[in-house]
């Protein structure tokens, strides 16, 4: 399987105004507002194609939280996710992200499964305690 190289982290650090409008309009349930739909229901591909990201909720909303990885992640949308750097149009707002500490590279198989339960998130190996 290939592997990616990934940024994970709050994804309102990396996307532009435009397509972070565009992820909260696909991922936001319209019955719940505080809620995200599940990931399977939502993608980039709908949007535009070869742009695959995931997203989930933090357990108590904005903060830091600590992976597995022993690094913190900067949240301030409510949610941490992961989205390929080739995916991110806008390289120097990521390269302040990373500078600044906010969010972090991984490498990642393309196909590594992603998810989470009771505010533990998991991107592949890495696993993001929100709770």
């Amino acid at each position: 399987m290939a592997t990616r190289t990934f940024y994970v982290g709050d994804l309102a650090y990396v996307l532009t105004p435009d397509e972070w409008d565009v992820v909260c309009m696909q991922s936001i349930d319209p019955e719940d507002p505080e809620g995200f739909l599940e990931p399977e229901k939502f993608s980039w591909t709908d949007y535009q194609a070869a742009r695959p990201f995931e997203m989930m909720r933090t357990a108590y909303g904005d903060g830091c939280y600590e992976g597995s990885d022993g690094k913190s992640y900067s949240v301030d949308s409510g949610s941490i996710g992961r989205i390929a750097v080739d995916c991110i149009s806008d390289t120097a707002k990521l390269a302040e992200t990373l500078e600044k500490g906010l969010g972090h590279l991984h490498e990642f198989d393309e196909e590594s499964d992603c998810g989470d339960e009771d505010g533990l998130l998991w991107f592949g190996e890495l696993e993001i305690q929100t709770a």
